[in-house]
């Protein structure tokens, strides 16, 4: 009786495995910002939207200028009630990484793959800088973080995004 139970005891292991669901993908959300900048300033209204319906991702705001420290970020998450991390990019790494140039400039980026998603405007509401349309017609980031939850190709990869240029670091 023994031998049998030594037998079948592996046999109820083996058909009892446990099968879990594919886990959502979680990727780094880098939008690169100016305090001074108009435009980001215009952009932390949706920027608090994408972070309450993507919790899953993580959303950075990356502060490369020289002017930006803890203290001015600080007062930049409260005056706009981020609830985001913050990074300060003063010897341009993520910049100069990604090849970012204007703020705000979004990259959606997958560190494990070591993969860039999505890279440029948050959507079309810009067209260029002091110009602003009434209605936006292309929500990229949105559409973009959609194709990714809906593992579909992302229409377009690379916009042009549209606002306040950052000076780039000549790194030696």
């Amino acid at each position: 009786m023994n031998w049998l139970l030594t037998l079948l005891i592996p046999l109820l292991f083996a058909t009892n495995q446990v099968t879990t669901e594919p886990t959502q993908k979680s990727l780094d959300i880098y939008v690169f910002v100016a305090e001074t900048c108009p435009i980001c300033q215009y952009y932390t209204a949706k920027i608090n939207q994408i972070s309450e319906k993507y919790p899953e991702h993580n959303i950075v705001l990356v502060f490369p200028n020289d002017l930006s420290s803890e203290e001015t970020m600080a007062k930049f998450k409260k005056k706009y009630k981020l609830d985001v991390e913050m990074r300060l990019d003063k010897d341009h790494d993520l910049v100069q990484k990604f090849g970012a140039t204007v703020t705000p400039e979004v990259v959606v980026y997958d560190s494990a793959a070591d993969s860039v998603y999505y890279q440029g405007r948050i959507d079309d509401n810009y067209s260029r800088v002091g110009q602003r349309k009434r209605q936006i017609q292309s929500d990229d980031l949105i559409d973009a973080l959609t194709s990714i939850t809906n593992e579909t190709p992302i229409a377009m990869a690379k916009t042009t995004p549209v606002g306040c240029y950052i000076s780039q670091k000549i790194k030696k």
